[in-house]
């Protein structure tokens, strides 16, 4: 069967992906997607690392940001994620980051359905001293919203002037404190989660205020996301798997873009340590993660 002539016009502006996912359908049966269960003992299963230098740059000699790999850290296996004052993973002005991440997939696309399950743990001053290695330190958020530890990102293809794109879905520690660089956020500290999409240049922002930050606590995630620019599904589960923390059954989790640009937008999964720029270390500890077309599967993913 031939394209029809737009989408192939649009195939030439947008990676093959993108084309891919425009045609796309619902995956059959319970498929995972991606699976990074740490089982190589290494973090070698994340296809790009940023170091804070670019894209698959550096190491942990660098002395620049750090990504170590973890055997047992409070009973499981982890990546840690350790963002320096010189660690800039993100070109966005007085930010500071490193990533682990993963270039667009068709499953990033409208109109796909999946599951993503991880765990998360911000570490104190007493699990650095007996799990952390070179360069980690307990974790200490910034002032505001900037600490983010996971995205779909916007697909960040060429937007028009008046685009307001930020990550579709994007999960967070906030503060209540006043936005100030180099200040330890103190106030109200708690996870988060901002959702956008619909229009580019007007998008629907809904931000939604998650249980209070515990240190040295696993969290055990698990999101359901339907990639759509007005009927998307969005369920965020926190520590209880039966009991969603957050459910929007009908809202936009895509951005629609004018003529002559790529519309919709699609993802990309990054798991970052991001934030303002600040004089301190500071570490995230992610477990193993994985996607799938099911709720059932990822719960079986590991």
């Amino acid at each position: 069967m031939r394209l029809p002539l737009m989408l192939l016009l649009l195939c030439t502006v947008a990676n093959v992906i993108a084309c891919n996912g425009l045609n796309a359908g619902k995956a059959s049966g319970n498929t995972i997607f991606l699976n990074r269960d740490l089982s190589t003992g290494d973090l070698s299963q994340w296809n790009h690392q940023d170091f804070g230098l670019g894209t698959d740059k550096g190491s942990n000699a660098n002395g620049v940001g750090y990504l170590w790999y973890h055997s047992n850290v409070g009973g499981r296996r982890a990546a840690g994620m350790t963002v320096t004052p010189t660690a800039h993973a993100s070109p966005a002005a007085n930010s500071d980051s490193v990533y682990l991440w993963e270039r667009g997939q068709y499953w990033n696309h409208q109109p796909y359905e999946i599951w993503l399950r991880t765990s998360l743990m911000f570490p104190s001053v007493a699990t650095i001293s007996s799990s952390g290695p070179s360069g980690e330190a307990p974790f200490a958020p910034t002032t505001g919203e900037w600490n983010w530890f996971l995205e779909f990102h916007n697909d960040s293809n060429p937007m028009p002037s008046c685009a307001k794109e930020f990550a579709n879905i994007s999960l967070d520690v906030k503060t209540d404190d006043p936005v100030q660089s180099g200040v330890v956020g103190t106030k109200n500290v708690r996870l988060a989660m901002r959702i956008m999409g619909s229009n580019d240049c007007a998008p629907n922002i809904v931000w939604v205020d998650g249980p209070q930050l515990q240190w040295d606590h696993w969290y055990e995630m698990l999101l359901h996301i339907k990639w759509d620019t007005k009927g998307g599904i969005v369920e965020w589960y926190v520590d209880n798997f039966n009991i969603a923390y957050y459910s929007d059954l009908k809202i936009p989790t895509l951005f629609t873009r004018p003529k002559g640009y790529v519309s919709p937008s699609y993802t990309t999964l990054t798991v970052p340590n991001y934030r303002l720029h600040a004089p301190w270390n500071s570490t995230i500890y992610i477990g193993p993660l994985a996607v799938g077309s099911t709720r059932r599967s990822v719960l079986n993913a590991f």
